[in-house]
């Protein structure tokens, strides 16, 4: 029989616990745990709002590293040992797929990289080299910049499995237009924004100058779209790829590429929300939000729970102060390191944004997640969720290049990107000048037989000179060789696989890195989805054809090598790679075992905590998911405000 005179007494203790807790000047209306797209955006704007808001970013600020602020220096950024966190997944559950991948990373006996199929005696495997920021800002500081909304469909899915309006698309753009501040379509144009902070640009005209034979390639490229080559000009500078058409999702061509910089190459991320909302002040320069706490290496590694009630509420988050704390950081050293264990509580909210990986790590972590598997690490279990970790999902990505017979050249004078102290390209770029303040050369979006939602299927950019192979370390014992001056890339981004993986903890230590499968092209769907890859290849192969007596004989280098006979699924299947994960935590239906969250974004079986980051998408959105995780981040601090005086 239950004492209930002792029930009562150590409810009340409880009671009293918590109230001197959340009375404690270590204490916040809100804390959100990581400062990518979805948490920075949603931190600031909760600040902004008068809430008293604590970020904890695991990394440093690297605002005024030219390898993040320059826009064209994009490829340093994620190769910086300062911003980057080092994953190494698996792509199959096959060993022996994943054995034929080019370009598998392993570690020597001396502690260095190796990239390649052979590696040298005693060699480690790692696995895939998937490199993810672990600085101010998140993903949007390292990545391309290509700042591209996802299909209309993709937000309606999510209220189709709901049953939540809110997330129908004319709904959703909103908050796309509250967050734009748009340099490409004209004032006013309907469904963008003018005056937000995160600016969206494209290519000047000034691009393609002295870019002869590219642009002949583009010329291509619209007329097999049946574009008016002759417009080229206008279709890259003026087009709108994120235009609220009816027919959106239907849209294929040329597009300019937009992308989340500044008219003068600047890089503009969730960093930049942050630290406008931080660093703000009055005239009399006190600070603005004064209730808006940023801390930096702040690594979470436990969500922190009261479970007296019915149903556990989140409180607070557990987290080591120091620098370079988690194993995936390349600087991390376990032993000389050890951080310090610090305890933080908020009054009403524990927002989770730590991205796809470490989303899941962290509720898993802290008790929420399978019952087993929690179990079977000796983790306590709070709420047995069994979709953390599952659903794991991401745009399998593979090229169609071919070398010309000709060099294709570049705007500008040689630029050495950093390497030499004369660097002739650094100086535009101070002037908001030259190749450093741009990006691809153009969106292609392809439609092919396969299309798993019936709607386009593949965005692609274009590179000259060049050619994007997938990701690997960028010191390594081994040279990766480089393209050609006479490559030219159509990059492929597939939209809307149909494979599905997991994140698995690999120990009950947070600074472990957990342990990640995509399991690409594996199950219902997978078929199609390479068949589409076979489509895709077809209709870059006949650009190239197309353009056989000015630039050719072409030297197909992707997929195969120079052998068109080859088969191109088996290729696409054994080197396709990938670094746009997403949906490790869902929201789903209330009636979906594996939902993780609601149409809220609240974490089901508990209170005071959501997830509001790229993991909480259902299924990819479109080919770059950094622009909707910006949106995300919007609707994810508009739900979050809904609720603020209920508690």
């Amino acid at each position: 029989m239950i004492d209930m005179g002792k029930f009562w007494y150590l409810a009340l203790l409880s009671l009293s616990l918590f109230s001197s807790v959340i009375a404690s000047s270590n204490t916040y209306d809100y804390i959100v745990v990581g400062s990518g797209p979805g948490g920075g955006t949603l931190a600031a704007n909760l600040a902004k709002a008068g809430q008293s808001v604590l970020l904890l970013e695991a990394g440093d600020d690297q605002g005024s590293n030219p390898n993040e602020e320059i826009a064209g220096w994009f490829f340093k950024a994620f190769s910086d040992p300062l911003m980057r966190w080092d994953f190494f997944v698996k792509l199959h559950s096959d060993d022996a797929i994943t054995a034929q991948y080019e370009h598998l990373t392993w570690e020597t006996t001396d502690g260095q990289f190796y990239v390649g199929t052979d590696p040298p005696a005693g060699a480690k495997l790692l696995g895939v080299y998937y490199p993810r920021a672990g600085t101010l800002g998140g993903c949007s500081t390292h990545n391309a910049l290509i700042a591209a909304l996802p299909s209309h469909s993709d937000w309606d899915y999510i209220a189709q499995i709901t049953g939540d309006a809110s997330w129908k698309h004319n709904n959703m753009q909103q908050y796309f237009a509250q967050l734009e501040h748009d340099h490409v379509v004209p004032p006013g144009t309907p469904g963008h924004g003018f005056s937000g902070p995160l600016d969206i640009t494209v290519n000047g005209p000034q691009y393609l100058q002295n870019q002869t034979n590219a642009f002949k390639v583009l010329q291509a490229t619209a007329q097999s779209f049946g574009q008016n080559p002759a417009n080229l000009s206008n279709i890259l500078t003026y087009s709108d790829l994120n235009n609220n058409n009816a027919n959106h999702d239907q849209q294929v061509g040329i597009f300019g590429c937009p992308a989340h910089r500044t008219v003068d190459g600047r890089r503009v991320s969730s960093r930049t929300l942050v630290v406008n909302i931080w660093n703000a002040t009055n005239a009399d320069g006190s600070k603005k939000y004064p209730n808006f706490d940023v801390r930096l290496h702040s690594f979470a590694t436990k969500i922190l729970f009261n479970t007296n009630g019915a149903v556990p509420r989140a409180i607070g988050v557990e987290y080591l102060a120091g620098e370079s704390m988690y194993n995936a950081d390349p600087r991390h050293n376990y032993t000389a390191n050890p951080g310090v264990k610090t305890q933080v509580f908020a009054r009403k909210e524990v927002i989770v944004a730590g991205g796809t990986f470490n989303s899941p790590q962290l509720l898993m972590l802290s008790g929420v997640g399978s019952k087993a598997d929690l179990k079977a690490l000796d983790i306590s279990v709070v709420v047995d969720l069994p979709g953390v970790g599952t659903n794991l999902q991401d745009n399998t990505e593979m090229g169609v290049s071919a070398e010309a017979s000709q060099d294709f050249t570049s705007i500008g004078p040689p630029c050495t990107f950093g390497a030499t102290p004369d660097d002739p390209c650094l100086p535009l770029w101070e002037v908001g000048q030259g190749p450093y303040i741009q990006g691809p050369l153009g969106a292609v979006m392809f439609k092919s037989s396969q299309a798993a939602l019936n709607e386009r299927d593949f965005m692609m950019f274009p590179l000259s000179a060049g050619s994007f192979n997938g990701y690997w370390p960028a010191e390594t014992v081994n040279v990766v060789p480089g393209p050609a001056q006479s490559n030219f890339d159509f990059s492929m981004v597939k939209i809307h696989t149909q494979s599905r993986g997991t994140v698995k903890l690999a120990s009950n230590n947070p600074r472990d890195t957990p342990l990640i499968n995509f399991q690409f092209f594996e199950g219902a769907g997978a078929d199609a989805d390479l068949q589409a890859y076979v489509d895709a290849v077809q209709w870059g192969r006949g650009v190239f054809d197309s353009l056989n007596s000015t630039l050719g004989p072409w030297t197909e280098t992707l997929p195969c090598q120079g052998n068109r006979s080859c088969d191109v699924k088996a290729f696409v299947k054994a080197q396709a790679w990938s670094h746009h994960a997403t949906s490790s935590c869902a929201i789903g239906s209330d009636n979906n075992p594996l939902a993780v969250l609601d149409s809220k974004f609240r974490v089901r079986g508990t209170k005071g905590l959501r997830v509001v980051d790229a993991s909480a998408f259902p299924r990819t959105p479109g080919a770059f998911p950094v622009l909707p995780t910006f949106v995300l981040g919007m609707k994810g601090s508009a739900a979050v405000l809904a609720d603020a005086n209920s508690w």
